[in-house]
């Protein structure tokens, strides 16, 4: 399964704050909160039967210097595949998770490219 996962941390923000954050951008951006937890929430967009059903994954707990906090973007369908927006198979889906990813991501002030992997 291919996976698009970026780490950072939060300076001055705790868990709560962060997951708070996820489901806000949840809501301003019409995704479906398929499951919350203390630690993560899951947001999901799209069918797996059209052009693949986007996730997108926020993980955080809470460190010394803020929230540490995990966003992982995929795509599933057929295949799973990560949100790298340079690729060309599966090339809308996969934009169309990056366009998510990275909105939420530079909510902190963070650069996408720069604390994103693609797996």
């Amino acid at each position: 399964m291919g996976k698009s996962v970026a780490r950072f941390i939060a300076p001055g923000l705790v868990q709560e704050q962060v997951l708070a954050m996820a489901t806000a951008f949840a809501n301003e951006m019409a995704l479906h909160v398929e499951s919350a937890g203390p630690d993560h929430v899951l947001l999901t967009k799209g069918s797996i039967w059209w052009t693949g059903k986007r996730l997108l994954t926020i993980l955080a707990s809470n460190v010394p210097e803020g929230a540490h906090v995990q966003v992982e973007a995929w795509v599933e369908g057929i295949v799973d595949l990560n949100a790298n927006p340079n690729e060309f198979v599966g090339m809308v889906p996969r934009r169309d998770a990056w366009r998510l990813a990275s909105a939420f991501v530079s909510r902190f002030g963070i650069v996408p490219e720069a604390v994103f992997q693609h797996f």
